[in-house]
């Protein structure tokens, strides 16, 4: 692409013009190498402008700017350096022949991207949203990536209203999910109406079907293509037997039935049957379905399950929500291994955070044989006479370090912000017996 075409899509002036070629666009100045064009983004805590000498020493041959710059490299000034790579994005997607999945949802928006991803993959060129770039900028950065692929995935995130809607209609899905609807950002959104109200969004920009789950008591009830359990939904699933991390389930295709098995719990079940359904509508061979959901596993930090020695680490520091929490509290209920749970504050909840975080109670005292130990201010509100409180995960692994656990489950699960991976790190790393 070149920088006339660029000023064009962007509504920029170009400064020096050269006929130069971009061969790629990056906002990182550390990974501009011989060639790349430079945007100069503001950000809460840096702005790109500070960048610009850095990036043109890396081999930058345009920049992308809000300001003049004095250097004598070919720039293009914009009113808004970050609608300018939504712009960019926005272009290059349309330009290519790739269908693009967007995915949301209060809970499950990476591990149903991972599912649809691992499926379509089985005949298809597929992109995907890299870690948790799923916001203004992080959506434009992985369309940017489209070169020839059939298919690109895309999580859209959230903490307020008009995000998502700014997002789609920079994508332009042909296809979208909502997983579900739950409480998180409930602090900044106010109600699980208005949360309805910020995941709809995400039809502002569509271009084609809107799948959801059918099972969700805010979902069921809007028109769109509906996955689930429940009788009504368009696409059903029958017979759901679990245990802990390993669940089957049926469901009948093309007047065939067919068990499928998978290494996820039943509150993920949901997020898996929309990856059927859309690996389905684009023609993956059902028994090629069957064999990869068997063969799937998680990405790290997102319920996955590690066996080391006699304990066995459930790991799910990524985020937290009370959906996902309670979720993985009745994942336990039925086992009766001596347990320990770590569990961190639930971030984002706002005046709920009290209410959600003493609505655990009930959850907690439905298992049998277990250790607590609560981490972080939020967790004060859940009294339970057994609980250990700690200020942070420093404070939680000081006592751990120096604790004997044998033969125990271990779940670990926290808000990002609480980052408890350090704790899931030291059980994995460690050679206990």
């Amino acid at each position: 692409m070149n920088l006339s075409k660029l000023a064009e899509i962007t509504n920029g002036k170009i400064y020096n013009n050269q006929t130069i070629n971009i061969k790629n666009i990056k906002i990182d100045s550390n990974q501009i190498t011989e060639g790349d064009l430079f945007i100069a983004i503001i950000g809460q805590s840096k702005d790109g402008h500070d960048y610009i000498e850095s990036a043109i020493k890396n081999g930058a041959s345009a920049v992308i700017t809000s300001k003049e710059i004095p250097n004598q490299i070919p720039y293009i000034k914009v009113a808004d350096v970050t609608i300018a790579l939504g712009q960019i994005a926005s272009y290059i997607k349309e330009v290519s022949h790739a269908k693009l999945i967007a995915i949301t949802g209060s809970t499950g928006k990476t591990t149903t991207k991972e599912l649809v991803y691992s499926l379509l993959k089985n005949k298809y060129s597929v992109l995907k949203t890299d870690k948790n770039q799923n916001n203004h900028i992080g959506v434009p950065l992985t369309l940017l990536k489209i070169k020839n692929e059939d298919f690109c995935i895309v999580e859209m995130g959230m903490n307020h209203l008009g995000e998502i809607s700014y997002l789609s209609k920079l994508a332009k899905p042909d296809l979208a999910v909502i997983t579900n609807i739950g409480s998180s950002h409930i602090g900044n959104l106010g109600s699980k109406e208005n949360i309805l109200k910020a995941k709809l969004e995400i039809k502002d920009g569509l271009k084609g079907d809107l799948i959801v789950s059918g099972d969700d008591s805010y979902l069921n009830k809007i028109s769109a293509i509906k996955v689930g359990f429940n009788d009504g939904n368009d696409f059903k699933a029958y017979n759901l037997e679990t245990n802990l991390m390993r669940s089957s389930f049926w469901i009948n295709y093309q007047n065939e039935e067919y068990q499928i098995k998978v290494n996820l719990p039943a509150h993920l079940i949901d997020d898996v049957l929309i990856s059927i359904y859309i690996a389905l509508k684009y023609e993956i061979n059902i028994q090629d379905i069957i064999t990869t959901l068997e063969n799937f596993q998680n990405i790290g930090m997102r319920l996955t399950v590690k066996k080391i020695n006699t304990n066995t680490i459930i790991s799910d520091c990524y985020n937290s929500s009370f959906e996902s929490l309670t979720g993985d509290l009745t994942m336990l209920i039925p086992n009766k291994q001596k347990k320990l749970l770590i569990l961190g504050d639930i971030a984002e909840a706002g005046k709920f955070s009290k209410t959600i975080h003493e609505n655990l109670k009930p959850f907690i005292e439905k298992l049998q044989n277990y250790e607590l130990i609560l981490i972080g201010p939020e967790m004060m509100n859940l009294q339970i006479n057994k609980a250990k409180h700690f200020k942070n995960y420093e404070e939680a692994l000081i006592y751990l370090k120096n604790k004997e656990i044998k033969n125990t489950l271990i779940l670990i699960k926290g808000s990002r912000i609480m980052k408890l991976e350090n704790i899931s790190d030291f059980f994995l790393e460690s050679k206990r017996p």
